[in-house]
């Protein structure tokens, strides 16, 4: 199996997925913003004087739809990281061992696998170009929209396992992340970043899980000649 060729198939998927799922959500937005019809009247409940602006609870759900559709989509990435994983297994011949299903149990399939594929490709990767730490947060990410608050919300927030590890989070607005920051990075605080995923975000993410596939086929022909000695 060329498991590079089935997971750019998957990445190309995913990128189209999020790209048609969020579109009829930003569009509301963009209707309400511009008053467009069927925006550009305010309801016969509107109150102008409660100061909240027309529409904004439909502004607000559309918004929770589009980040809906992208933790479906980080979760879609990250699974195609683990299969991909396993799909190298098969390709190189190898299998996870005993230490490093131990790793898997502690700290996640991600470590697992890089350590078992340091010892095929024969590399402690400090010359790979691969930010880890994005590949990391996508894992991360994964599990915590896996996990809601609570029935009343909607939307997720950073864990304090990815606050006391990632202080450069991907997927967290710039605001909220500076506030957060500003305000001591407390890993426990209720006011932790949110977890936001975007086009460009959710891009970039992709971007170094193909990365990681492309660096490591470069290097399968070596792979091959030494099993073959």
């Amino acid at each position: 199996m060329d498991a590079a060729f089935f997971l750019r198939r998957r990445t190309r998927f995913i990128r189209w997925y999020y790209a048609t799922g969020v579109g009829p959500f930003r569009e509301i937005q963009r209707k309400i913003d511009a008053q467009e019809s069927p925006y550009d009247e305010p309801p016969s409940s509107f109150d102008p004087e409660d100061g909240q602006p027309a529409f904004l609870e439909e502004w607000i759900e559309a918004d929770e739809a589009a980040q809906v559709a992208g933790r479906s989509a980080i979760s879609l990435l990250s699974d195609s990281l683990k299969l991909y994983f396993k799909a190298l297994e098969q390709q190189l011949e190898f299998r996870l061992s005993a230490e490093d299903k131990a790793t898997a149990k502690k700290e996640g399939f991600l470590a697992a696998y890089r350590g078992a594929l340091g010892g095929v490709v024969e590399t402690d990767w400090t010359n790979c170009p691969v930010r880890f730490d994005v590949i990391e947060q996508i894992v991360l990410a994964r599990n915590r929209a896996q996990h809601g608050e609570h029935l009343s919300i909607l939307s997720a927030r950073h864990d304090p396992k990815t606050l006391t590890k990632h202080r450069n989070l991907i997927f967290a607005s710039e605001g909220e992340l500076t506030m957060w920051v500003d305000e001591g990075a407390d890993p426990d605080t209720w006011l932790a970043p949110r977890l936001e995923v975007t086009e460009e975000n959710l891009g970039a993410a992709i971007t170094e899980v193909e990365k990681l596939a492309d660096w490591i086929e470069e290097r399968i022909p070596d792979v091959r000649a030494r099993t073959l000695r």
